[in-house]
């Protein structure tokens, strides 16, 4: 059973351009994200995709795998899916590893393709945190996750979900949890996810693992203790750079 990792590394980003080449104390947040993918040790390949060649140029001079993609990719599994079109050899699991995460840790990556690769009754696995910065429920660019009792997806959104009911026995017992952007998908789940229309809700959040749950795919969800900052707009820089301060982190 192959296994593929892709980090979709688009220049031309509409909020932050260029964003995954920006130096990260020094560091560009590509490299960040390429080295937790070789550490994670689960991968038979790890590929950078983009559309600009001086993103090409960079992962190749760290001695990374890289191809150049279409700049009509939609989303970055199509540019995932793209990549695995074109690949000489057959993967079974393919994991979407997005190239704004600088401080995914490489076990997060590990603990959810075990989960998945033991478990047949999901289609695809990410992970879940606590939000513990009341800041984040406000954000719409820090994506908030309801799970089920067993731990899967059952919507993701860029408001605070669930609704705690002041008259629920369970408010502010259950905890918020904020997603991790990586998706491990089942070869076919990454067929028929590429191979369908964007969903409403899936234009309406801005979310594109909203179409997977409409088209009925079950994402399971497997829940660390911490994530990092993703690196959405300019101003993640800084939230970025105090997280490396807080959690003392060697660049």
């Amino acid at each position: 059973m192959k296994t593929l990792i892709v980090i979709p590394a688009r220049y031309g980003s509409t909020r932050f351009p260029g964003k995954v080449l920006y130096p990260l104390y020094g560091k560009p947040i590509l490299q960040w994200v390429w080295e937790k993918a070789v550490k994670s040790k689960i991968a038979d390949d790890v590929i950078v995709a983009t559309e600009d060649k001086k993103v090409l140029d960079f992962a190749r001079s760290i001695k990374a795998k890289a191809v150049m993609t279409s700049p009509k990719c939609q989303s970055g599994s199509d540019r995932v899916w793209e990549v695995v079109k074109k690949a000489r050899k057959k993967y079974s699991i393919v994991i979407n590893l997005q190239s704004d995460e600088p401080f995914i840790d490489s076990q997060t990556i590990k603990k959810a393709f075990l989960k998945l690769k033991s478990d047949k009754n999901f289609d695809i696995s990410t992970a879940v945190a606590k939000i513990e910065n009341e800041k984040e429920l406000s954000d719409p660019n820090c994506v908030k996750v309801a799970l089920s009792n067993s731990s899967n997806a059952v919507y993701f959104s860029r408001s605070a979900i669930p609704y705690h009911h002041s008259l629920s026995e369970l408010s502010r017992k259950i905890p918020y949890y904020k997603h991790c952007g990586f998706y491990i998908y089942r070869y076919e789940a990454l067929k028929k996810f590429v191979s369908s229309k964007p969903s409403s809700i899936e234009i309406l959040e801005r979310l594109e693992q909203l179409r997977a749950l409409d088209i009925g795919l079950r994402i399971a969800a497997v829940k660390v203790e911490r994530l990092g900052p993703a690196i959405d707009t300019p101003e993640d820089i800084k939230k970025a750079e105090e997280f490396i301060k807080k959690h003392k982190i060697i660049v």
